[in-house]
């Protein structure tokens, strides 16, 4: 964990919320049914060639889109991506294409962890 929080601190010039921390602590990264809370490295699917989707390789993915600066995006799924409004100061769920759309919003990082298992569960049920 120390490698991630250094590479985040040096790469991007963020250091990861201890919310976010203690859940990759446990759960480095969690993909249920197109709902993904991005790892701290790229882990190979069991029974697969695939590799789950890294928080770092994310972030400078979107940091293509100058916009996208302000925004940490800890997760994503086929419609929405899950990120911190950094000018806001809150958590929120906005559509993957109309970006500009909040769908719902949160004051912590477990309210945004929350909502995204609920959907990860009611996609399994």
């Amino acid at each position: 964990m120390e490698d991630f929080v250094s590479r985040c601190k040096n790469t991007l010039d963020f250091l990861p919320l201890e919310d976010y921390l203690k859940v990759l602590e446990q759960h480095n990264g969690i993909v249920v049914e197109g709902v993904f809370l991005y790892s701290t490295t790229p882990i190979k699917y069991t029974d697969s060639d695939g590799y789950c989707l890294e928080f770092m390789e994310m972030k400078l993915i979107s940091r293509q889109l100058e916009w996208k600066d302000t925004f940490i995006i800890f997760g994503d799924s086929d419609q929405d991506e899950y990120v911190l409004d950094l000018t806001a100061g809150r958590y929120q769920v906005r559509d993957k294409q109309a970006f500009d759309s909040v769908y719902d919003e949160f004051g912590t990082f477990t309210e945004l962890l929350e909502y995204m298992l609920d959907l990860m569960i009611g996609r399994i049920n």
